[in-house]
């Protein structure tokens, strides 16, 4: 069985069970495959974890991916596809001979993959660094944006009429950006439709699309302008859809849909850098990392923080060599944690009125997955941990199940 894998970045479980009239296509793939109402978030339920998670099968313990952002010693840096310390699907699935493509997801190597082309977004984790916090441009997301894909099927896409490239992100201001990031979600889900299309379809293609979460993110939960987000994620599936049904290829694939984390409404920020003015650390949603140089220290921050509703986990979600490094902070609940712009005080409005990674068992983070495979019919599951999609998506593609500590889900 051939598999297609699409990401849509930030679709809360409680966002597609309230909005299924807003999402159509999705809606009759969940009716006639595998529903998963409620996934397991990852901790924190930010994005390059769960994108980690989604892939490997394993949780930060092992993979590594603990946060967007890690300590490395020195400094938090951006995390990148070279620390996952754990085979991938698209590795494992190239290992065992199958033609992989990798089109726009982040987390994978150039390497583990056919046909490869980096995440659209790949530039802003760089221009981040450079902007917004002292963190120097990652040599590994500059690897992957100036990898060339050598097997020359994305070219025959443009030369059948399909983009050739993604726009430039960081040419203009705020509108060129945002209308960027619309065209290259649209590129990414046209590159894989042609490809399942084309003369050699890959066995595995994994995609995603980001531009949920963002606009969440800067309009509110739930806006006109985030309901109207999920409606073009859903447009962009349901064209896929319709282009491998016409083209005979519907039935060659199963379609896994998938989000690597919920969202929720957010009503005061916490400004990490006011609050331990001097310190190495990084907001992650309602998460706080603080780098510690002792377990006294770790909790005198607590101490510290404690009157502003702040509470400190244990940070077993971690590997386990930063464990003693790294101290582990949640926000009050609707509370998170961000940079303190230029005003007074130790918080304030949010720059970002929706966010996620919020406290152990917010339901906000949850999210959801759908799986619909040719011969088999529906199946409703309530719950399921997020560590089973890995072996469901290795059982598709017929691979080996050892790796993987969760059963599959078929």
């Amino acid at each position: 069985m051939k598999l297609i894998v699409i990401m849509i970045d930030g679709l809360a479980a409680d966002t597609l069970a309230r909005w299924r009239s807003r999402l159509p296509h999705l809606s009759a793939l969940a009716e006639k495959g595998l529903l998963v109402e409620r996934l397991t978030p990852d901790l924190p339920a930010t994005s390059l974890p769960g994108r980690s998670s989604i892939v490997t099968g394993v949780d930060a313990t092992r993979h590594g991916i603990y946060g967007n952002v890690i300590w490395d010693g020195e400094r938090f840096r951006y995390a990148n596809p070279d620390d996952v310390r754990v085979d991938t699907l698209p590795h494992r699935a190239m290992a065992a001979g199958c033609d992989v493509a990798v089109v726009g997801y982040g987390m994978i190597r150039p390497e583990d993959a056919s046909i490869f082309h980096h995440a659209w977004w790949a530039n802003e984790m760089l221009q981040r660094a450079r902007d917004e916090a002292p963190i120097p441009a990652d040599e590994s997301w500059l690897r992957t944006s100036r990898h060339q894909d050598k097997s020359g099927r994305l070219a025959a896409l443009a030369l059948s009429g399909l983009p050739a490239a993604v726009p430039d992100a960081y040419a203009g201001d705020q509108a060129h950006y945002f209308l960027s990031e619309l065209t290259g979600d649209q590129i990414m889900l046209q590159w894989s439709t042609g490809l399942a299309l084309s003369e050699a379809p890959p066995d595995l293609i994994i995609t995603e699309i980001l531009t949920p979460d963002s606009v969440q993110h800067r309009a509110g939960f739930e806006s006109p302008f985030a309901l109207w987000s999920l409606s073009y994620a859903d447009a962009l599936l349901g064209t896929l859809i319709s282009q491998l049904r016409e083209g005979g290829c519907l039935g060659q694939y199963a379609l896994a849909v998938l989000s690597d984390h919920g969202h929720g409404p957010i009503e005061r920020a916490l400004y990490a850098d006011a609050l331990l003015p001097d310190r190495h650390l990084s907001c992650e949603g309602g998460f706080l990392y603080v780098a510690v140089e002792s377990e006294r220290e770790a909790r005198q921050l607590a101490e510290r923080l404690a009157p502003h509703g702040v509470e400190r986990l244990l940070g077993d979600h971690l590997p386990a060599e930063v464990r003693g490094s790294v101290a582990t902070f949640v926000a009050p609940p609707r509370c998170s944690f961000e940079r303190r712009p230029e005003t007074e005080g130790v918080s304030g409005a949010p720059r970002y009125p929706s966010n996620h990674g919020f406290r152990p068992g917010s339901p906000q983070d949850e999210r959801f997955a759908v799986i619909a495979v040719p011969g088999r019919g529906p199946q409703r599951v309530a719950r399921a941990d997020s560590l089973q999609i890995a072996p469901t998506l290795a059982a598709l593609l017929e691979l080996s199940l050892a790796p993987y500590p969760a059963s599959p889900l078929l």
